[in-house]
């Protein structure tokens, strides 16, 4: 009967010493979750003019996360990076439509970034 009462108290002891801060601090893998449209380039994106057809701007960037049943003359993109439960990386575009369909007006953070330098090596000649 003592065997049962030492081997549970040793059970107790072993558990105890396990806890949710402990196994949080070993390290894991954890997956890079991408959702949403594909990464917004900033050269399309700069390459939208008003005036553009919903036709174009869809040729350009695809089809948008949400078109808004409220908001018929509105096109949002969205990309999300999380790992861990956390956002690493949140990029947003909205497009505004007028009556025809034309592009008047585009607001978000990818607007506001700066445009990537477009690099292009020229091979030399040689004789």
């Amino acid at each position: 009967m003592k065997k049962i009462y030492c081997l549970l108290a040793v059970a107790a002891l072993g558990l105890s010493a396990c806890s949710t801060t402990k196994l949080a601090q070993i390290p894991s893998y954890k997956l890079k979750i991408i959702q949403g449209n594909e990464l917004l380039d900033q050269n399309v994106v700069n390459s939208l003019q008003p005036g553009m057809s919903r036709e174009q701007v869809q040729m350009l960037l695809g089809t948008p996360l949400l078109r808004d049943p409220f908001h018929a003359n509105r096109w949002d993109y969205l990309y999300v990076i999380t790992r861990a439960s956390e956002i690493q990386e949140e990029r947003k575009l909205t497009l505004y439509f007028d009556a025809n369909g034309k592009l008047i007006h585009a607001e978000g953070d990818v607007i506001t970034a700066q445009p990537q330098p477009i690099t292009t090596a020229v091979p030399e000649k040689t004789e």
